[in-house]
């Protein structure tokens, strides 16, 4: 099935797109991949369903989500949870991003644009989910130096097959 992308997050692909290939300055440079390592830890978290280490990888204050607009979790723990339930010990799921660019928005902010493909099977019978989408993501630079996403954002284009919980 395919699907229309959220207008909201087409919006913000589009200025994060416009803005690529500009400079950025050595201190951007030099955060780029532990930004990038911030978005990679999210879909490790959820791979290798370390839902303990997963709570870690979004700010405490300001959280927020959205699911192709919808508003979703503003809480960590409960994005946590919500995780657990679609992604939990009943499957095997796997989350790709690539293509990603970074567009800094502060000093210690920046916009993560993300291309998604997750791929999830059950152990019981070998059924598939899979998706492609983006993700445009907040992400800021918290107190102890480490990168944490603030705004995660997700809208899926194609879906095939059908996650069993929501």
């Amino acid at each position: 099935m395919t699907l229309d992308a959220d207008k909201q997050i087409t919006q913000l692909s589009r200025k994060i797109i416009q803005e690529a290939g500009k400079p950025y300055t050595p201190q951007q440079l030099a955060e780029i991949p532990a930004i990038l390592a911030a978005k990679s830890r999210y879909f490790w978290c959820i791979d290798n369903q370390e839902f303990d280490i997963m709570p870690d990888v979004f700010t405490e204050e300001g959280f927020q989500t959205f699911w192709s607009g919808r508003r979703g979790n503003t809480d960590r723990y409960k994005q946590v949870e919500q995780n657990r339930r679609t992604c939990g010990s009943d499957m095997v799921p796997l989350h790709f991003g690539y293509n990603q660019i970074v567009h800094f928005t502060g000093e210690r902010s920046c916009m993560l644009l993300t291309r998604m493909h997750d791929y999830h099977t059950y152990k019981d019978n070998g059924e598939t989910y899979s998706g492609y989408g983006l993700y445009v993501d907040d992400l800021v630079k918290c107190d102890d130096d480490r990168w944490r996403i603030q705004t995660l954002r997700l809208t899926y284009r194609v879906l095939e097959g059908q996650l069993r919980q929501m």
